[in-house]
């Protein structure tokens, strides 16, 4: 039986937050204080007192105050545990005093996208972090899902062969893992669509396949894509592309318009094997907002768009608070995407949305906001098969 794909998560992620302090319950500050207070008294081993303290999922927009909570409120629970607070997205962290002095802040503070700074946050060792994975993968089987995408900007070919090995201990799910493309020469000669083995795999077993270069746009900052498409062509990569807003969405499409991928058969550099006969495509990923314009010119590039229809339910509250009408009926196209042609593919962004294809394909097919683009359920299950968008 042909099995669902989840084609955007995070595996590292989810295997993270499946070890820090679940929050996503939390209504209020109060309530998110509570919950980080209590881990921090329930730590009992002396070794435990003083490690890190790594909590998960609040959404500012989903609480009462409408904001993140601040270095002060977390230092009035966690004192001096160093502490970091992630959003549910993965794209915000807060950090309390103690976390900020041992990165180098002057103080705790709101990170936004400083991916450069938590590098530094004691992890898990390599064995842990493993095991954490082949669970997410587990996990996936249970849902119906033989097959995945991890569309981490930060994948070079450390993560990848890390990934590999957790693939080993399941084999049922094929995995995809997408590689920073301001980290491409981590992959030396590996092109896109081979594999990378775990230690001593077979190729059926334990293998992750080299997918897209992933083009994350430093924040508030767009001018930066086009160059870093730019160095995913010099490798000879297509891209795919983080996209939340109109205007991100405009420099994707000048910059995929400006560096096209080299024709199929073509090398870009002596010490490159010619493109494959088969053209992939370049993907959007998330497309929340678009105008009706910019549609047409993703479907003029024949870019493919990988989207999470579980957002327009699950932050429904903050959509109508924060948007327009006329915003809200852009929100998260779908049916708009197809009858243009584009290629679609549903999927859970996990950690930040659980991977569950029956709920992509409810709120595919039930979503309030923007009633026009609901699919038939149909159409939606075909989209969560296990043909991704990088085939």
């Amino acid at each position: 039986m042909q099995g669902y794909r989840d084609d955007h998560l995070h595996l590292l992620a989810c295997a993270a937050a499946r070890r820090s302090v679940d929050v996503r319950a939390a209504t209020s500050i109060a309530d998110l204080l509570s919950m980080i207070g209590e881990a921090v008294q329930g730590r009992t081993a002396a070794a435990d007192r003083d490690a890190w303290l790594r909590a998960w999922g609040y959404d500012d927009a989903l609480l009462a105050e409408r904001r993140h909570p601040t270095a002060a409120e977390l230092d009035a629970v966690t004192r001096d545990v160093p502490t970091v607070l992630h959003h549910v997205t993965g794209h915000v962290a807060v950090v309390n005093t103690a976390a900020g002095h041992a990165l180098g802040l002057t103080s705790g503070d709101v990170l936004v996208e400083r991916q450069d700074l938590l590098a530094a946050v004691p992890r898990d060792d390599r064995s842990a972090t493993v095991a954490g994975v082949t669970e997410v993968l587990a996990d996936l089987v249970a849902a119906g899902i033989t097959a995945c995408t991890d569309a981490t900007h930060t994948n070079d070919i450390g993560a990848l062969e890390l990934l590999a090995e957790a693939a080993a201990e399941v084999p049922s799910v094929k995995v995809t893992a997408m590689v920073g493309a301001d980290r491409l020469d981590s992959l030396e000669d590996l092109d896109f669509g081979e594999t990378v083995l775990s230690s001593g795999g077979a190729a059926d077993a334990g293998a992750v396949r080299v997918g897209h270069a992933k083009v994350m746009p430093p924040h508030d900052d767009d001018s930066a894509i086009a160059d870093l498409v730019a160095a995913a062509r010099a490798h000879r990569f297509p891209v795919a592309v983080h996209v939340m807003d109109i205007d991100t969405l405009q420099a994707t499409l000048d910059a995929l318009e400006a560096h096209p991928p080299p024709p199929a058969g073509t090398a870009t550099s002596e010490a490159r094997r010619p493109m494959p006969d088969r053209t992939v495509p370049d993907r959007i990923e998330h497309c929340a907002l678009a105008l009706p314009e910019q549609l047409d010119r993703i479907a003029r590039l024949g870019v493919a768009v990988v989207t999470q229809p579980s957002f327009v339910t699950r932050r429904a509250q903050k959509y109508r608070e924060q948007l327009s009408p006329t915003e809200q009926a852009w929100l998260w196209p779908l049916a708009s995407l197809l009858r243009r042609g584009i290629r679609v593919t549903l999927s859970s962004d996990a950690p930040t949305v659980p991977p569950d294809p029956a709920e992509w394909i409810e709120a595919a097919t039930g979503r309030d906001i923007a009633p026009a683009e609901r699919i038939d359920a149909e159409t939606a299950r075909r989209l969560c098969m296990e043909a991704g968008a990088d085939r």
